[in-house]
C-alpha cells in the first residue's frame, strides 16, 4: 500500500539554491559593476560596484561536490552523457547568439558597417566610417569556431566571446575525467586524498615555485590556462567536502585543505599582487570564497536551512537557481552591449543596472525553457528508456525539481 508524500519540496533542499543563487548573482552583478568598467571605461556610473571575484569558483565547488553525489548512482558513461547533453546545447545556442550580436552591436558601437550580403554581415571585415568611433571589438569566423570548440585558452591569438564562458571547457573536462577515474580500483580514500592535494598544491607549485607569473616558458602557460589547472582546486575541494559529509575525511584535514584552497585561489586570481605588499583590494574575493565555502560545508553536512524567511522565499530561489546556467552564459558580453546601447540613451545608472539584470534573467530563463531542457530531455530520452536515471534531486544544481507527489511504502522508507 502507498500513499501520496505531503507537499513538501521533492528533492530540493532551500541551502543549496540559495547558495546557488548567491554565487550566480555575485558573478552577475560583479560583471556589470565592476568588470564592465575595465573592458570599458564608459559603463560607468552605477550605484555600487562589485569587485569581489568568488562566485565562478564557487559554482564549480558546488559541481565538484554534486559529481560525487550523482556519478556513484549510475553508469559512468550514461552520466557523462547527461551532464554533456545539459551543458553543451545551451552552450552552443548561446555562443552563437552571443556571436552575431556581437558583431552587429559593436560595429554600431565603433560607427562601422559590412557589406550587403550574409557573409559579409556574418564574416566579414567591417569597414570604417568614423576615426573617432570607440574601439569594441567585432569579432570574426575564426573567433565563433574558436568558442564553438572551447579551445580559447589553447592560444593567446584566440578571443573569448564573453569572458565567462571558461568554466564550460574546465567542468567538461573534469566531468571526462571523475567519469574515466570513478571505477577504477585504485580509488582509495587515501589515493584520492593524495590525489586532491595534488589538485590543490600541484599548480601552484608548478606557477609560483618552479617558475614565477610572467616568466614560465610557453608550454608551461598552455598546460596551466588550457587544461584549466589554474582551476583545479576549486573541483578538488568540492570532492573533499562531499567525503567530509560522508565521515571519510576528519574535520582537521578538511579544515587544512580549506586553508589550502582559498590561498590558491587568492594566488590564481591575484598572482601580480602578491610581488610586493598585501593589497588591501584582494580580501573581498578572499573573505568572499572562504564564507561561501563554510556555507556549503554547513549544506552539505547540516539541516536544510528551513526558515521562515527562506521558506517564503522557497519558489523564487527555485525558480532562480533552475535558470542559473543560461543566466551565466548570456549576462556578461550581452550585458555589456545592452548597458552601452542604454548609456548612449542617456538611461541613469540605477535604470541601466535593473535593465541589464533584468535582460540576464529573462534572456537565461528563454535559454533554459527553449533550449537547454528540451534538448536536455530529446538528447537523454533513449537512455531513460533503457536504463531510468534514479532520482537525485539536485543534478548538479541545474535540474528541474521533479513535478507532483512521489508515493511511499508504508511502514518503512521508499
Amino acid at each position: 500500500m502507498t500513499v501520496p508524500r505531503s507537499p513538501v519540496p521533492t528533492g530540493r533542499r532551500l541551502n543549496w539554491d540559495l547558495i546557488r543563487v548567491v554565487a550566480v548573482f555575485s558573478v552577475v552583478l560583479g560583471h556589470i559593476t565592476h568588470q564592465a568598467a575595465v573592458l570599458h571605461p564608459e559603463l560607468t556610473g552605477y550605484p555600487f560596484t562589485i569587485p569581489a571575484q568568488y562566485g565562478a569558483a564557487t559554482l564549480l565547488v558546488i559541481s565538484a561536490y554534486f559529481v560525487c553525489a550523482t556519478l556513484r548512482k549510475g553508469h559512468p558513461g550514461r552520466w557523462l552523457w547527461r551532464k554533456a547533453a545539459r551543458l553543451l546545447p545551451a552552450y552552443l545556442v548561446a555562443v552563437v547568439l552571443t556571436y552575431v550580436i556581437m558583431r552587429l552591436a559593436t560595429a554600431a558601437f565603433n560607427r562601422q558597417h559590412f557589406g550587403d550580403d550574409w557573409f559579409s554581415i556574418l564574416f566579414g571585415a567591417p569597414v570604417d566610417v568614423s576615426p573617432d568611433a570607440s574601439p569594441w571589438y567585432v569579432p570574426v569566423g575564426l573567433d565563433l569556431v574558436v568558442n564553438l570548440t572551447m579551445i580559447q585558452n589553447w592560444s593567446v591569438d584566440f578571443h573569448w566571446l564573453d569572458g565567462s564562458y571558461w568554466t564550460l571547457p574546465v567542468q567538461l573536462m573534469a566531468f571526462c575525467a571523475a567519469a574515466v577515474l570513478w571505477p577504477r580500483r585504485w580509488r582509495t580514500d587515501r589515493r584520492v586524498l593524495g590525489l586532491i592535494w595534488l589538485l590543490v598544491a600541484g599548480p601552484v607549485v608548478l606557477r609560483f615555485v618552479l617558475f614565477s607569473p610572467g616568466t614560465e616558458p610557453g608550454w608551461v602557460t598552455t598546460l596551466l590556462f588550457g587544461l584549466g589547472l589554474h582551476r583545479v582546486h576549486a573541483f578538488a575541494i568540492g570532492v573533499a567536502i562531499w567525503l567530509w559529509a560522508r565521515r571519510r575525511v576528519p574535520g582537521w584535514h578538511l579544515g587544512l585543505l580549506l586553508a589550502a584552497t582559498v590561498h590558491a585561489q587568492d594566488l590564481h586570481m591575484f598572482p601580480a599582487r602578491h610581488a610586493t605588499a598585501i593589497d588591501p583590494s584582494r580580501w573581498p574575493s578572499i573573505i568572499g570564497f572562504a564564507v561561501l565555502l563554510l556555507a556549503i560545508c554547513a549544506a552539505a553536512r547540516g539541516p536544510d536551512w528551513d526558515l521562515p524567511v527562506l521558506r517564503r522565499c522557497a519558489p523564487a530561489l527555485s525558480w532562480l537557481a533552475g535558470i542559473s546556467y543560461g543566466v551565466y552564459l548570456v549576462h556578461q558580453e550581452l550585458g555589456y552591449i545592452l548597458a552601452k546601447a542604454l548609456l548612449n540613451a542617456g538611461v541613469p545608472g540605477w535604470t541601466r543596472l535593473l535593465l541589464v539584470l533584468l535582460a540576464a534573467i529573462v534572456t537565461g530563463w528563454l535559454l533554459t525553457v527553449a533550449v537547454e531542457r528540451p534538448a536536455h530531455r530529446w538528447l537523454t530520452r533513449a537512455a531513460h528508456r533503457r536504463a531510468p536515471a534514479p532520482a537525485t534531486g539536485l543534478d548538479d544544481l541545474v535540474e528541474p525539481p521533479q513535478k507532483g507527489p512521489a508515493p511511499v511504502s508504508v511502514g518503512g522508507p521508499s
